[in-house]
């Protein structure tokens, strides 16, 4: 076995050791103090842990964590203006709606999203990426969300209605609007850490082992936000399988683009459309033009997703990658 694949073994477990008491502190601090912030700096602590490892204890480029391809491209004009466009939509909009009033933890919320801007404009305009694979990663949630709309609309699970005023460009706006904030907040946060650094150093068991290895450790480390808000065992356990799918669904992407923009541009889609679900108030998303016949069905409604996701990544195995690459060090 290659000798500097074996010394990625450590760094592994260390990572893994740091990342889960950093997070069960983070929760019970925040469950003494009352604080409910756990959600928005817990994944961007994971990011950060990351970051640490790679430039400190691998002393490898952060620039790795995101792709296999070497940059080759000057830095262009249209893809700052792009992330700038889309970050300013996310401030615009958000303090338009109430949904970001830039008070307390909302101003590191902006600073995570501007760090993320950064992260999505380097990677999509400096790196090679595959634009088969970028439309696979945006196809799978749109999809997904499509057939479980239509399939719980057919099984009785939700009935489409009209609200009560017109409110349809506000739905479609605010449905953008978390779907490119999570875009940014995963460019920062969760992807480079489980996908950029722990499946990276888990390849050399080879790629089915580091999908299900890294899947399996980010699925643990998210269900550890669902026991500490005092969820019942069947959500927990459901919720674990989800995002066992859906993690496997962005290592997949990221091993066969070898670009991490298109794992991060599908897990943005993904979180931007949850959210969009189980919107109110500030909120309103397609939850708005949905009404579940019982307060079951909603659960019935996230396992049919996660099942239409799993039928995604099984058609993504299939999908042969357009170069073979082998060289992962």
């Amino acid at each position: 076995m290659n000798t500097a694949l074996c010394r990625n073994r450590p760094g592994v477990y260390y990572f893994l050791i740091v990342l889960f008491v950093l997070t069960i502190a983070i929760n019970i601090c925040g469950l003494i103090t009352g604080l409910k912030a756990a959600a928005v700096f817990l994944p961007f602590f994971a990011g950060m842990t990351a970051f640490f490892f790679q430039v400190f204890y691998d002393r490898k480029p952060i620039l790795q964590l995101y792709s296999k391809s070497y940059p080759y491209r000057k830095l262009k004009l249209y893809g700052w203006i792009s992330a700038f466009v889309l970050f300013e939509f996310i401030l615009v909009w958000g303090m338009h709606t109430g949904q970001m009033p830039l008070q307390g933890e909302d101003l590191v919320v902006v600073n995570i999203l501007l760090a993320g801007a950064i992260a999505y404009y380097h990677s999509f305009v400096r790196m090679k990426i595959s634009l088969r694979f970028l439309f696979i990663g945006i196809f799978i949630p749109l999809a997904a969300t499509g057939v479980t709309l239509g399939l719980g609309s057919y099984f009785g699970i939700l009935r489409f209605i009209l609200p009560v005023e017109n409110i349809g460009n506000i739905v479609f706006l605010n449905s953008l609007y978390w779907i490119i904030a999570s875009i940014f907040f995963q460019a920062v946060c969760e992807e480079p850490a489980f996908r950029g650094y722990l499946m990276q150093k888990l390849l050399y068991r080879g790629e089915l082992s580091a999908v299900i290895v890294s899947s399996a450790c980010y699925a643990l480390w998210r269900m550890s936000f669902s026991i500490f808000a005092g969820r019942g065992i069947d959500e927990i356990l459901i919720l674990f399988s989800g995002n066992f799918i859906t993690g496997a669904i962005f290592a997949v992407l990221f091993i066969k683009s070898r670009n991490l923009l298109t794992s991060i541009i599908c897990h943005g889609i993904v979180d931007g459309i949850w959210r969009s679900f189980f919107a109110f108030e500030t909120n309103p998303g397609i939850r708005q033009y949905i009404e579940f016949s019982s307060s079951w069905t909603g659960t019935q409604l996230a396992i049919l997703w996660y099942f239409c996701f799993l039928a995604g990544l099984v058609l993504l195995t299939f999908i042969p990658r357009k170069k073979l690459y082998t060289n992962y060090k």
